[in-house]
């Protein structure tokens, strides 16, 4: 995974991978209407849409099954809109102290009366609890083809009771070596399965594999192994970036854009989780190179207050540069009107090589990093899976964005294998401890 350019903090061992020609490449062709920003980026054409008839799994995480979110009403997530009193509604008739008005958020008897807005956030309308109309079930559709959007369970139709559909999708990574549409990653077998590969999709039959290094093409069954010892080319990927790409920022954005107030008032275009910033500049150099960057924008079912996304972090740089200004970082940010920003924090902490020290259980050695490129007996490290649990609004259109780069240096890669979106009826309330963010499965 490691590049052979020359850093004067440290001596680099190389390795070698193969070129990446059309042969193997992953390729866009299967995605209609990509937007890019890379020249040669694969062309891309407009196709039939798949019929998909595999149906998901329950959710290792245990936060919510596909099919649990869909059918259970949403609780807990905003504060239902209710008040006591009389009504003053000019539309009110009133008979026997008894009074009901035309007005279908309000209804008023024996001089009483609740209220529940039609236009607020709260999980009820008119005393019913709003039902959620993201798919009961989604089955994936990526048993064939190597599109990124499908693979992480996106765009299988443009019916929305059956899938998810997305619009303006995006991939800015010139370096089309840079991500991979694999059926697995390395080649150790799950210790509780020798018949299953230790990291295998979560949904479908394929993840995608995005890194700030390079990849090889794929094995014959489609997976992605790298050998400890191969050398790479270096990442074609943008270099010197001193903002973050696309829709993200690493400015504070809460307390309307001063910080300091975390997940709350958010101004709408910086970082509100304000995770990014110190881990960005406080001990990262604050330069981003071999930026890989995708997003796409989403339209929220009705009665639907989140969503989920399944992640692993993989790096070269632990432990020798936890705490250093070389400090890989992968984000997923969403533009959502109940926040904006970095959906991908744990303890108030972004995806940083730095920050997951903690975390870090996969450690240098472990047989379960054969194939992955990490296997060294001193470094490489990976975090296992985890769920980043986001907040959106039902019937809003938002952005979400996902990248990896490598902070302050070009040599030492890190990489995200991404997999699982799915809707989260319930959601999640930034601002509340322990609500969104990741959590382990």
């Amino acid at each position: 995974m490691r590049h052979t350019r020359t850093l004067t903090f440290s001596a680099c061992l190389t390795f070698t991978l193969t070129a990446c020609g059309d042969d193997g490449g992953p390729s866009i062709s299967d995605t209609a209407n990509i937007t890019t920003l890379n020249p040669t980026l694969p062309g891309t054409s407009t196709s039939g849409v798949d019929d998909p008839t595999e149906g998901n799994t329950t959710d290792p995480s245990g936060t919510m099954s596909d099919s649990e979110s869909a059918t259970e009403p949403p609780t807990g997530t905003t504060a239902d809109v209710t008040a006591t009193g009389t009504t003053t509604d000019d539309t009110a008739t009133t008979t026997d102290d008894t009074s009901t008005t035309t007005d279908d958020a309000t209804t008023t008897t024996d001089g009483t009366s609740s209220t529940t807005d039609d236009t607020t956030t709260g999980n009820e309308t008119g005393g019913i609890p709003d039902e959620c109309q993201a798919p009961a079930t989604q089955p994936p559709c990526d048993e064939a083809g190597d599109d990124i959007f499908k693979a992480i369970g996106l765009n299988c139709s443009d019916n929305p009771a059956m899938a998810i559909p997305i619009k303006n999708p995006v991939i800015m990574a010139p370096d089309t070596s840079s991500y991979r549409v694999a059926t697995h990653f390395g080649t150790a077998k799950d210790p509780m399965d020798p018949n299953q590969w230790a990291w295998a999709p979560k949904e479908g039959s394929r993840f995608l594999v995005i890194g700030s290094g390079t990849f090889p093409n794929l094995e014959g069954d489609g997976g992605l192994v790298e050998q400890n010892g191969q050398d790479s080319q270096p990442n074609g990927n943008p270099d010197e970036q001193y903002q973050l790409p696309g829709v993200m920022h690493h400015e504070m954005g809460s307390n309307n854009g001063a910080g300091g107030t975390p997940f709350m008032n958010c101004d709408g275009v910086h970082d509100c989780s304000d995770t990014i910033a110190d881990q960005w500049n406080g001990i990262g150099a604050g330069v981003a190179h071999d930026v890989f960057y995708m997003s796409f924008d989403l339209d929220v079912p009705q009665g639907t207050h989140g969503y989920l996304l399944d992640f692993v972090y993989f790096t070269e740089e632990w432990p020798v540069y936890v705490n250093q200004t070389v400090n890989d970082m992968l984000i997923v940010w969403s533009t959502s009107e109940t926040f904006t920003g970095n959906v991908t924090f744990i303890d108030e902490q972004p995806l940083t090589v730095t920050a997951l020290d903690p975390y870090m259980t996969i450690l240098p050695g472990d047989p379960l990093l054969a194939g992955t490129g990490f296997p060294g007996d001193s470094e490489g490290a990976a975090t296992g899976w985890y769920t980043a649990k986001g907040s959106a609004a039902p019937g809003e259109s938002f952005t979400l964005a996902i990248s990896v780069f490598d902070l302050g240096d070009t040599v030492w890669d890190t990489v995200g294998i991404i997999d699982k979106f799915r809707w989260d009826c319930m959601g999640c309330v930034p601002n509340e401890v322990d609500s969104c963010g990741i959590i382990p499965q």
